[in-house]
């Protein structure tokens, strides 16, 4: 969901909405590396070092890539009732949360060195990635914009993992390493574009309150709580074992090279068990309380706040507040403050273009940065509201 969100007039016409957000967000790993990491090019030692130093014990990663387009028959009536309209949607969905420690990053890009004849605690570390569409079918309260829906979801990919212990330990010179892990991971397979399908229920609540002198909206949103069937089919690895190796290092564990010859296992040596599943799955579930902007107020300055969450992600919960400018009526200024969700605090910047019967927006939920390598995320949003007049 994008913010600031809107309230404005009640329906009279039909509408066309589209909304879309690409964001990374991170605690520690800099823009200067995520980029590189996820687009292509070399990560010099130095890159690397930057984010590393920033790390703690505790660090988190997303990825949230979405659009979404809507229809609204303001026009007409649904089921004999003029107060309400029917509606269609369609949207694109990409979530991916990573939480894990220093030591996880140290040595997915460091090796072993940094840690001989010491201890790499890798423990909770954990992977969150789901890859959807949806097609939905709702109604739409014309006079405040409350609404409901129902999706069908189709499944490109999903996968979910954790560390839940993990500990290596070396001598000094590396020969002799200690592993102890116990984990787990789910995740589809193969190319398919549908992997399963599931419904989900989006809802959009909206109450008129007391606010000063004169009346506000607040909004309760729910987006894609659902679940999935794969029956595409899943594959499940899970381990839990311990193992002690002596005679090479970490490079020659982990190059191409089998140590042990050819019919040696690794895997199945620290006891890796794999099988195919299928199951039900739990969509990325979005939920949001928030003070509503209202576009046709005659007040110059309005505030928005609220709080947004992903309850099925291994995210934090995010804060946000901001104001909004409507130095003219034709262009208007909106600047916002977060903190949590995948990373810490980000300041952001919207501007609006609102016509008679067109309303667009473009921002960033993070300037700071879009501008610098020194930030720690990216982010575009942008917000079309067309109203077809008859």
């Amino acid at each position: 969901m994008i913010y600031p969100s809107y309230s404005d007039s009640a329906i009279h016409h039909p509408i066309i909405e589209t909304d879309g957000i690409f964001d990374l967000q991170g605690s520690a790993i800099r823009r200067e590396f995520s980029n590189t990491l996820l687009f292509g090019g070399f990560i010099d030692e130095g890159m690397k070092g930057r984010s590393f130093e920033k790390h703690s014990a505790v660090n988190r990663f997303g990825i949230n890539a979405n659009a979404e387009v809507r229809y609204i028959n303001g026009g007409g009536g649904f089921m004999k009732r003029d107060s309400v309209a029917w509606m269609i949607k369609g949207g694109y969905f990409a979530l991916g949360n990573l939480i894990y420690g220093q030591d996880a990053f140290g040595l997915l890009f460091y090796g072993n060195e940094s840690y001989l004849n010491a201890k790499a605690d890798f423990s909770n570390t954990r992977l969150d990635f789901a890859q959807f569409q949806k097609i939905g079918f709702g109604i739409v309260n014309k006079k405040n914009k409350s609404s409901v829906t129902l999706n069908v979801v189709n499944v490109q990919n999903y996968v979910d993992g954790a560390i839940r212990k993990g500990e290596l330990t070396q001598n000094e010179d590396g020969s002799q390493i200690n592993l102890d892990i116990q984990g787990s991971m789910l995740a589809t397979k193969g190319a398919n574009f549908n992997k399963g399908l599931g419904l989900s229920l989006d809802v959009d609540y909206r109450i008129l309150v007391p606010w000063g002198k004169s009346t506000t909206t607040f909004q309760v949103l729910a987006q894609n709580m659902g679940a999935a069937y794969i029956y595409g089919g899943m594959q499940k690895i899970a381990v839990d074992s311990s193992y002690s190796y002596s005679g090479f290092d970490f490079e020659t564990l982990t190059s191409d090279s089998n140590p042990f010859g050819d019919d040696f296992s690794i895997l199945d040596s620290l006891g890796v068990e794999r099988r195919d599943v299928k199951r039900f799955v739990p969509l990325p579930g979005y939920l949001q309380v928030a003070k509503l902007v209202d576009v046709t107020s005659v007040k110059k300055v309005q505030s928005f706040f609220g709080i947004r969450m992903y309850p099925t992600f291994s995210s934090i919960p995010q804060l946000f507040a901001g104001a909004y400018w409507k130095p003219t009526e034709l262009f208007h200024v909106a600047g916002s403050v977060t903190y949590g969700g995948f990373g810490n605090f980000r300041g952001g910047l919207f501007l609006t273009l609102n016509l008679k019967q067109i309303n667009c927006m473009l921002g960033t939920e993070d300037v700071f940065g879009g501008i610098s390598k020194k930030g720690y995320g990216e982010s575009l949003v942008t917000k079309l509201i067309w109203k077809i007049n008859s």
